[in-house]
């Protein structure tokens, strides 16, 4: 039997009739086997940045879906707007939807399917925007509640003729044929002759070859035996047979020591972390560093000049005759870790800073705050790595946060809960210092506050069960009174700290000392306290009893406008008292805060303070594009974090496949590696929709004055954490992005920026990013297979075509392997191995790209002409 029934343009179909013997029940659910699947239908809905998708529900248990006491949550951030079923799709909070019956909505029995139309603002472009970790809650509210995972969730494929983010986008979705053409453009130019990343100042190469006997010995100043232990640990990774550290002055093959160093002709002395590396057949290797983090990244470019993987079994390390000369071209070479979103462990955290440290990153901006969770403990307040630090579904939001990002109903699964003990985080720290890297922590206020605010919350309420009442509102964080109304970019109504509780500065003390204390534990001193500071919504504070009290006493204060630099000239102040420097993102270098609301001025009292603004909105078309420049140019101490080049969690490219978000564009290993940092304008042509930028707005943008360029500390990139589920989805988004920000970071000023002809500097840059690509594909890629137990990075989808019954392929990084298979089934690692143009008649062909340790990347296909591009 099969019916159906139509509301609107949706129809209920009735695929089976109801299992013998088992009578229908509307009353409860016995068996909660649901599976739910989410298809996008279209982007760019009558003609407006709308999307039109449909969920289709189906009981595939024994029992009926009942209609009502049930509904279906699951994080989406996109509001649907218009529904096309009797459910009611609503918004909880934050990116938390609710799925569940309406008037009318009738028991779906076992084997039928609901399917559920909407529509709603933006679009959807690939699988990071689909809903996320549905789960079904039977019995809402009653005291036997029940909530299911909905293990037979699935997003069908995102058609690539659909992937349009408004009517006017003009990025390409990229096709086997597109990337073949892009690769080819390049070259194929010779193994470059620097292999080192990031670049140094000076390479010699000379003909001979040092082969390290074992034992190695690494001769050392008591100054540098830190250094010596890490240069011996590392040796041993490289089966360097059993390497031990000895006194300066004794027999070694390595010696480190301290002194002046030249570097291209200039001096270089104490404090410029600058580096010679001379490599001599006949003395062995010598590396001289002005300092110690200097002798350190002398040690990083010996072992980059090892093979990638070690030597063969049972033979010596060897090493090229060379000379290094080096420095880096910034001070400040910056990581951000997002773990607040999605959880990441120590051990993740540890190995990330090791890599980091490696390619010669010197700071590690630990995000360790934010609406969606509090990773960090501080002694006496549990609450906030009990309530805050966990997520699950709660009907109270007091026990813990609710869930985003996909993590599910429950606490104890999922990359939503987690925090770092106190010993956790000295031993983070600790190994950092040793590395040479400064961990720079983000406790994210007044906005992005929420995990904090809710655990007060949750404090107060126990200290109120226990009698306690007195206790309550010691750090509170929230007035209980506040009827603001504001919605936060993320989707939260309740995210900001009231600026004008006196309970709120005791709870930033409390906190800063924690981390101070911990600081001084793991051997080092706090310098700065990243405070975060933006996204700060209109309409915050203006219904809280507190801040109309204040208003009314303080003078200073004339309206809730002024609350934002009230709150940030209060926490610089608690900030200086403990000898600390006060970072934050633009927003705290900027005469008024708040998101979205037009480009501000530099704020004379924010740099009086020395505050340290981090800059990252600079989107092609948004109108910021030189806020950097203008802040350095007024004389702060600017930190760029541009997200059009530098910000990790961005996709790849343009394909429904590639996990990561797309709201500043796309974000490649090249956008990074192509950044420059004393002038990004150069050859930006188009906004983010790839539409051409007016050239009156280009002439508009602001360039660096000379004081300026001396404000530029230096750069980093942004691994936010949304998408980041584990250790492997984080690196897949880190890697080889990374290699390419440490490139622009350390490395001396491209050649090719320099050059005024844009098509001869277009030419130019093609070539050194064809060098470049090179040495990521035949070493430096090869070596991230098993430094410090090997890395997951992305592994680029290979270019083909398929013309004349030949196959022809490449890859954009030269050296790794394309295998594949022709006529069906997809490649493995034991496929034949692309070599040159193969006769494989018409297709289909599968291609995909492998590491040296067999793991394959995306799946792609093509076929003769007929198919023009082939399958992306």
């Amino acid at each position: 039997m099969r019916r159906s029934i139509t509301w609107g343009a949706i129809a209920v179909a009735f695929w089976a009739p109801p299992v013998a013997g088992e009578p229908e029940r509307a009353a409860g659910l016995a068996h909660p086997e649901l599976a739910l699947r989410f298809e996008l239908l279209d982007n760019v809905v009558g003609g407006e940045s709308r999307f039109r998708a449909a969920f289709t529900l189906e009981n595939r248990g024994r029992t009926a879906l009942p209609a009502a006491g049930w509904a279906v949550y699951f994080n989406f951030l996109p509001v649907p707007d218009r529904v096309e079923a009797p459910v009611v799709l609503e918004r909880v909070n934050g990116d938390l939807r609710r799925l569940a019956p309406g008037p009318g909505f009738p028991p779906l029995r076992p084997g039928e399917e609901l399917v559920v139309v909407f529509t709603a603002p933006g679009a959807l472009i690939n699988d990071s925007a689909a809903p996320a970790g549905p789960y079904l809650v039977v019995g809402e509210g009653a005291s036997d509640e029940r909530t299911a995972s909905l293990a037979g969730y699935a997003v069908a494929p995102l058609p690539p003729e659909r992937i349009r983010r408004s009517a006017d986008d003009r990025v390409p979705v990229p096709t086997p044929a597109s990337r073949f053409e892009a690769n080819r453009r390049l070259g194929a130019a010779p193994v470059a002759p620097v292999p080192i990343v990031p670049t140094p100042v000076r390479f010699r190469r000379g003909p001979g070859v040092l082969r390290l006997t074992t034992p190695v010995r690494v001769a050392r100043p008591e100054a540098l035996a830190g250094e010596a232990e890490l240069a011996v640990e590392a040796l041993a990774a490289w089966r360097a047979g059993a390497p031990r550290a000895v006194p300066a002055g004794e027999t070694a093959q390595i010696r480190l020591r301290l002194g002046p160093v030249e570097v291209g002709g200039s001096p270089r002395r104490a404090g410029d972390t600058a580096y010679r590396l001379e490599i001599d057949p006949g003395s062995g290797v010598e590396i001289v560093g002005t300092d110690p983090a200097g002798v350190f990244y002398g040690v990083q470019s010996l072992l980059a000049l090892l093979p990638p993987g070690g030597p063969a079994a049972g033979e010596p390390l060897q090493l090229p005759e060379a000379r290094v000369e080096d420095a880096p071209r910034f001070a400040y070479r910056g990581l951000h870790l997002d773990v607040a979103r999605n959880f990441q462990t120590a051990e993740t955290v540890r190995r990330l800073i090791d890599l980091a440290a490696f390619h010669k990153l010197n700071r590690f901006h630990f995000h360790l705050t934010d609406d969606e969770g509090w990773r960090v403990e501080v002694a006496g307040l549990p609450e906030l790595v009990e309530v805050g630090g966990r997520r699950g579904h709660t009907a109270t939001g007091l026990d813990h946060l609710p869930p985003s990002f996909g993590s599910g109903p429950d606490p104890a699964r999922g990359h939503g809960s987690g925090h770092y003990t106190r010993a956790e985080l000295v031993e983070i720290v600790r190994h950092a210092r040793r590395r040479h890297v400064q961990v720079v922590p983000e406790i994210d206020l007044p906005g992005h506050a929420r995990a904090a605010i809710r655990a007060m919350e949750s404090r107060a309420a126990r200290r109120i069960a226990d009698g306690r009442a007195e206790e309550a509102a010691a750090f509170r964080l929230r007035h209980p009174d506040d009827r603001s109304e504001y919605r936060s970019v993320q989707g939260w109504d309740d995210n900001v700290v009231d600026v004008c509780l006196p309970s709120t500065y005791r709870f930033v003390e409390r906190v800063v000392d924690e981390l101070v204390a911990v600081w001084s534990e793991a051997g080092g001193r706090l310098e700065t306290v990243h405070v975060g500071g933006d996204e700060v919504p209109a309409g915050v504070w203006e219904g809280s009893p507190a801040c109309a009290a204040l208003v009314e006493r303080d003078p200073s204060v004339g309206s809730a406008a002024d609350l934002p630099a009230y709150f940030l000239a209060r926490i610089g102040h608690i900030l200086k008292a403990r000898g600390l420097a006060t970072g934050g993102w633009e927003e705290i270098a900027l005469e008024s805060g708040g998101h979205g609301a037009g480009v501000k001025r530099p704020s004379g009292a924010a740099l009086a303070r020395g505050f340290r603004p981090w800059v990252w909105n600079n989107v092609w078309g948004w109108g910021a594009e030189d806020l950097g420049y203008r802040l350095a140019n007024a004389g702060f101490e600017v930190v760029l974090a541009n997200a059009t080049n530098l910000y990790f969690d961005l996709a790849y490219e343009n394909h429904p496949r590639e996990p990561g978000y797309a709201w500043a564009g796309f974000v490649d290993t090249r956008k990074g590696w192509g950044f420059e940092p004393l002038d990004i304008y150069l050859d930006v042509e188009s906004d983010l929709l790839g539409r051409p930028l007016a050239a009156e707005t280009r002439a508009g943008w602001r360039r660096l004055t000379p004081a300026g360029r001396r404000s530029v500390r230096g750069i980093q990139g942004q691994l936010w954490g949304e998408n980041a589920r584990g250790r492997e989805a984080l690196e897949y988004l880190a890697f080889p992005k990374l290699l390419g920000l440490a490139e622009r970071a350390w490395a001396p000023r491209p050649a090719w920026s320099s050059e005024p002809d844009p098509e001869i500097r277009g030419g130019l840059r093609d070539a050194a990013w064809s060098d470049f690509a090179q040495r990521l594909g035949r070493r430096e890629l090869p070596r991230l297979d098993w430094l410090f137990g090997g890395v997951a990075y992305r592994l680029p989808p290979p270019g083909a075509v398929v013309e004349g019954g030949v196959l022809r392929a490449n890859v954009a990084y030269p050296g790794l392997a394309i295998r594949y298979a022709a006529g069906g089934g997809d490649p493995t690692a034991d496929s034949p191995r692309y070599e040159g143009p193969v006769a494989v008649g018409e297709g289909p062909v599968r291609l995909r790209v492998f590491d040296s340790r067999g793991r394959g990347g995306r799946v792609v296909e093509v076929r003769e002409a007929a198919a023009p591009g082939g399958a992306p």
